[in-house]
């Protein structure tokens, strides 16, 4: 791998207002959703400066455990909170511990009874592990993450669907801003099953070490349980499909959403 080579992957968990609400969509007043993730990665190729997956990785293998949760305050705000924990090796280094500490909230612009649009802010510090894959030497700080959300619901072949779009802009003490947008549109086939399709799309503002950019694709099911559908277990597939300086990773998503 080449000297000086920084890989970076975002991983986001959106999510659709009817089974679970860390998305565009607030939790209802009072109500506490918690989501707890397991994502296992790895790359053994990784895409060059110029876009194209020409660096072949020795060892790129990261679990990653996160814990989320997110409770109405009121109908129109939300409060945020999640926890990480990462366990990585790479070419040039390795870690286990606690990744980071974020905490936030979300408030409700504009509501219909199809349309969402709302605005977030979080704040994330703590941990000694890196919080881009691209941080090989991470020196902590204080990361600030300004956030746009935008839901529609509508029907699709006659099924239950929606759309959440965000964008966000990523302020990082020690290490270069970053400009994010994600978008996710699933669909209900059936009411206790949906299917998601999702991008996590960034870019790091240039740096003394040039760009990082990502594009991620992932395809994931979601079996709910309860009369209210207060339980969903996700199960989901992600992969780096684009990107420069980023590894070209596979992982597995597997979450269990509850809401109390």
């Amino acid at each position: 791998m080449k000297i000086g080579l920084r890989l970076a992957v975002l991983a986001l968990c959106l999510v659709f207002p009817a089974v679970a609400q860390a998305g565009a969509w607030p939790q209802a007043k009072g109500a506490t959703q918690v989501i707890i993730t397991y994502e296992p990665g790895k790359a053994g190729t990784g895409f060059d400066a110029s876009g194209k997956k020409t660096i072949t990785l020795d060892r790129w293998k990261q679990d990653s455990l996160s814990l989320f949760v997110d409770h109405g305050v009121s109908k129109r705000l939300s409060l945020t909170a999640k926890v990480n924990y990462r366990d990585y090796t790479t070419d040039s280094k390795s870690f286990s511990g606690l990744g980071s500490i974020e905490v936030g909230g979300r408030w409700t612009v504009k509501r219909t009874d199809d349309f969402v649009l709302a605005l977030g802010a979080a704040v994330e510090g703590f941990g000694k592990g890196r919080r881009n894959d691209y941080d090989m030497t991470s020196k902590g700080g204080t990361d600030y993450d300004l956030r746009a959300y935008a839901g529609k619901s509508f029907h699709l072949l006659g099924k239950p669907a929606f759309i959440d779009l965000q964008a966000a802009r990523h302020l990082r003490q020690y290490e270069a801003n970053e400009w994010r947008v994600d978008g996710t549109l699933g669909i209900k086939p059936s009411p206790k099953w949906m299917v998601m399709a999702q991008v996590f799309a960034g870019r790091t503002d240039k740096a003394s070490w040039g760009h990082a950019a990502w594009a991620n694709t992932e395809l994931s099911v979601v079996r709910s349980f309860g009369p209210q559908q207060q339980t969903s277990v996700q199960l989901g597939l992600r992969q780096t499909t684009s990107g420069r300086n980023v590894p070209a990773v596979h992982a597995v998503v597997v979450s269990l959403w509850k809401t109390f």
